[in-house]
């Protein structure tokens, strides 16, 4: 469903669906806390991480780098 990785500047670990689709950020919005909010990206914060999340679906993790939890929050914004 999607594969996880180092970021290229290893700033985070990044998230990325392996078939390209759109997420629903209204739905994300309403299950998550959102600190930006823009018309392509959402920041928002899932148990202490910040993930940028980009419209296309992929995701940014800017200060978690447990990749258990980071697959099981993945997941729940996915679905």
């Amino acid at each position: 469903m999607f594969e996880i990785s180092e970021c290229k500047t290893k700033a985070g670990i990044s998230v990325k669906p392996k078939k390209n689709f759109k997420l629903d950020f209204k739905e994300i919005k309403k299950k998550f806390e959102v600190i930006f909010d823009s018309p392509v990206a959402l920041v928002i914060r899932v148990d202490g991480c910040d993930i940028i999340v980009h419209k296309y679906g992929e995701m940014l993790f800017k200060n978690c780098k447990d990749k258990v939890k980071i697959e099981a929050i993945a997941r729940k914004v996915y679905l």
